[in-house]
């Protein structure tokens, strides 16, 4: 389990505990490709209910701590390239599809699924290959200095603050929801005798 994962999963433990059973699959969990591709990172989950009810589903897509795509009622994309199905959602596929990949696509990506009151994350991690590039290099790992890992871990406080700020806002609305539906349809007085 990586780094991010962790994170993100102690702080959604946080957030509310679980009403109902949610499930979410990502396989495979690491996608390789060749820059000029076009790239579906799968994200399916399940929900224990018999259709998905899109007003309790929030989505959100990151990679390197930005957002990337979100659904909220409706699918929003930070980048070109990049698309998620509103369709797909209401069978739960949350996947998310990237055009023409290039080397600075390569990394971990994060799918978020917020089924109030549940989240659920998957990482998938993606490996953009470039054949243009010396062999020996593509496979060189790179040493991180202590200022890139703190600056990936700011990226990953920011990117647990935006979902945790979200979450918050979906909790919000829907009990404000909730709340207004029951005043505004209070039960009747019962007769007097």
């Amino acid at each position: 389990m990586g780094f991010f994962t962790l994170i993100l999963l102690t702080s959604s433990c946080f957030l509310g505990k679980a009403a109902g059973k949610q499930q979410v699959q990502a396989e495979p969990s690491l996608v390789k490709a060749a820059v000029g591709d076009d790239v579906l990172l799968n994200c399916i989950f399940t929900v224990d209910e018999p259709t998905v009810d899109l007003s309790r589903l929030s989505i959100l897509w990151f990679h390197r701590g930005r957002q990337l795509a979100e659904f909220d009622d409706v699918v929003t994309t930070s980048r070109e390239g990049v698309s998620l199905s509103r369709e797909e959602l209401e069978n739960g596929n949350a996947s998310l599809l990237i055009s023409r990949v290039g080397t600075g696509n390569s990394g971990n990506y994060g799918c978020y699924i917020t089924y109030t009151p549940e989240v659920r994350i998957r990482e998938v991690t993606l490996q953009v290959a470039d054949p243009e590039e010396d062999l020996e290099d593509s496979f060189s790992s790179p040493c991180l200095s202590r200022s890139d890992i703190l600056s990936k871990l700011g990226q990953i406080e920011e990117a647990v603050k935006q979902l945790e700020a979200k979450l918050q806002e979906l909790v919000t609305s829907k009990s404000a929801t909730r709340c207004s539906s029951e005043v505004a349809s209070p039960s009747a007085p019962e007769p007097s005798r």
